[in-house]
């Protein structure tokens, strides 16, 4: 049968040596993880961290969840505080506060007071943004909302009043938006003070926005919860007394887009 074989149809095949694959990562070879001994020098032969070719991807995971967690609005995308227009003086002072806090130092709780189109919720938007970009975890929340789901716990078996409250009163940074315009019934009055309150004596950080006085807050009849935003010597209170805050014209459309509530353009 071989002498059949004609010398026509014989192909050389050349044997070479192994050829390394093309990794991505030369430090892990895509394997995303590393020894800390081979890498730092340090002890602990056997113990696996990950590499840091998966470590930016790890923080935009971890910042895609807690920004789910935060439940920023809708169409909110494009607030923050480093395209805040501050047109006035008081504007100024405001986002100068929101950057201190942003930056999570020793104040912790701002206070933003002024009427509607002030920028209020801009603001307290862009700090929520700032400390999810600080992989902190941070919570917005409409008050009326906060109340509501409050009183859903009650009904609900699988995630009662007990861990909702605690969610609210123990998340590192809580945004109170539009507090006053729930309705001044006796229970909403004692859920907000019961979590201000909180908030005051754990030191945690706290940012609320109204379009009230501070001592014409519907329902806080005792000035209770003003009491606390007053005497924080951690916190500050800006009123925004003028210069209307607008979006352009492009972010107005995008708010009117699907947008379910006006009352988030600041």
């Amino acid at each position: 049968m071989l002498k059949r074989v004609q010398p026509s149809n014989l192909k050389l095949v050349s044997v070479s040596p192994s050829v390394e694959p093309e990794y991505q990562c030369l430090i892990c070879k895509d394997t995303h993880w590393v020894y800390l001994d081979k890498v730092l020098g340090e002890p602990g032969y056997g113990k696996a961290v990950r590499c840091s070719c998966q470590r930016e991807n790890d923080r935009l995971e971890r910042m895609a969840i807690h920004l789910r967690f935060c439940n920023l609005p809708a169409n909110t995308e494009h607030m923050t505080l480093d395209n805040f227009k501050a047109d006035s003086e008081s504007l100024r002072q405001a986002l100068g506060l929101a950057k201190q806090i942003a930056m999570g130092g020793s104040m912790n709780w701002l206070t933003l007071l002024g009427k509607v189109d002030r920028g209020k919720t801009h603001l307290a938007v862009g700090i929520c943004r700032a400390w999810l970009e600080r992989g902190v975890v941070a919570r917005y929340v409409y008050v009326p909302i906060l109340l509501n789901e409050l009183r859903e716990g009650f009904d609900d078996a699988d995630r009662n009043y007990s861990d909702r409250l605690s969610h609210f009163l123990n998340v590192p940074l809580l945004v109170l938006d539009d507090l006053g315009v729930q309705k001044p019934t006796p229970w909403a009055q004692e859920q907000l003070q019961m979590i201000i309150d909180y908030r005051f004596m754990e030191g945690l950080a706290l940012v609320v926005t109204s379009n009230k006085p501070i001592d014409d807050i519907p329902g806080d009849d005792e000035h209770r919860i003003a009491s606390r935003l007053q005497r924080n010597p951690n916190g500050a209170i800006i009123v925004i007394s003028s210069g209307e805050y607008r979006l352009g014209a492009t972010d107005y459309r995008r708010l009117s887009n699907g947008s379910k509530s006006n009352h988030f353009v600041g």
